[in-house]
């Protein structure tokens, strides 16, 4: 009896352990929130000429407790959705679930967040500060009275700080802390328009996509009170921020790699719109068109800026081998793309050649 409840024990945590992870739903913004994140690690790191691989065990720890507060938002977020998405006839993974376990899913949030507060009050005042805001934001976009989501741009910049602003500028200063630096001013204004403009834009990508079910429910986001046109417009005006951050650091951080990546992720955007007729959007979710950017994020951005490191400091090429763990199959599924135009432009070549010999 007692060896087989001890082998059941393993089991139950498993169970448990996998169902958190769909009522967060964080296959949906694992790679989307977290290869940023750690893109701007590694981008610090680079400007500071720091190796990154002593730092490793202290950036894991940092991501594991940013994953907490992910987990809270996600739980947050559809625990007090419930009626609104039932309105809308939307999907709602907490809607069958016990009050009980999302209370303590919710809890248990809550206190391994505190922890880790404590632990960065030690490390960084202003990072324990800027952990603590995320915190904030996320509750006071979800929660009544206040519910910043259906206060119109108030709900934008919650979000857009909360999910981008604080938690990366907490990555830029404990990275440079690790590395026995003071971050800039410049470093960070730049980390922080980068981050809020791309926050606020997809924000307004997740509004203009619900924007229908949004108004049946009664949802009074942003883009309902001010309809898709205003929220087209803020979403360019979000670019224009997002791209004059990433000018700045691209620029600050001296990251030549980076940017010649972004011009390969260029030329795919123009491949893409001329080839495939598939062009990006700036903000308004269209089928089969991805979101101007945060594939270049996701993907482009972190790897270039790991094999710079890794140039400078061989070591760092650990970093990068657990990065491809981390974020390899996601990447890959990106960066396939390019075997497939390579496929093509092979094909073309072949029949000019057959053309011209016949």
């Amino acid at each position: 009896m007692v060896n087989e409840t001890a082998r059941a024990q393993p089991a139950a945590r498993q169970r448990a352990a996998y169902t958190l992870w769909q009522m967060s739903r964080a296959s949906e913004w694992w790679a989307y929130k977290f290869a940023p994140i750690l893109a701007t690690a590694y981008a610090t790191a680079a400007s500071l000429r720091a190796p990154l691989l002593p730092v490793l065990p202290r950036l894991l720890l940092l991501l594991l407790a940013l994953t907490v507060g992910a987990t809270y938002v996600s739980l947050l977020n559809d625990w007090t959705d419930r009626a609104q998405d039932q309105a809308a006839g939307k999907a709602n993974r907490l809607a069958g679930q016990p009050a009980g376990r999302v209370v303590a899913a919710l809890l248990g949030c809550l206190a391994a967040g505190l922890a880790f507060g404590s632990w960065f009050w030690q490390l960084s005042r202003l990072a324990a500060l800027l952990y603590l805001g995320a915190w904030v934001a996320y509750s006071l976009y979800s929660l009544p009275p206040l519910r910043l989501k259906v206060r119109g741009a108030w709900g934008l910049l919650a979000d857009a700080a909360g999910a981008h602003g604080f938690p990366q500028l907490l990555t830029a200063v404990l990275v440079s802390t690790w590395a026995g630096a003071e971050p800039t001013a410049a470093w960070l204004a730049a980390v922080g328009a980068w981050a809020l403009g791309c926050g606020v834009r997809n924000i307004l990508w997740h509004q203009l996509g619900d924007a229908d079910a949004d108004t049946q429910a009664r949802v009074n986001t942003f883009v309902v009170r001010r309809g898709r046109r205003a929220g087209r417009q803020l979403a360019r005006v979000g670019l224009l921020v997002e791209a004059g951050g990433l000018a700045a650091l691209l620029y600050l951080g001296g990251l030549g790699l980076a940017f010649l990546a972004l011009l390969l992720y260029g030329v795919l955007v123009g491949l893409r719109t001329r080839v495939w007729q598939q062009p990006v959007v700036v903000a308004e979710p269209q089928p089969g068109r991805p979101i101007l950017l945060n594939e270049y994020y996701e993907v482009y951005y972190p790897l270039a800026l790991l094999l710079t490191l890794t140039l400078r400091h061989p070591a760092d090429g650990g970093v990068l081998g657990l990065h491809a763990l981390l974020f390899g199959l996601h990447s890959w599924q990106r960066l396939a793309v390019w075997g497939a135009l390579l496929a093509v432009a092979g094909s073309k070549v072949r029949r000019l050649l057959h053309a011209e010999r016949g």
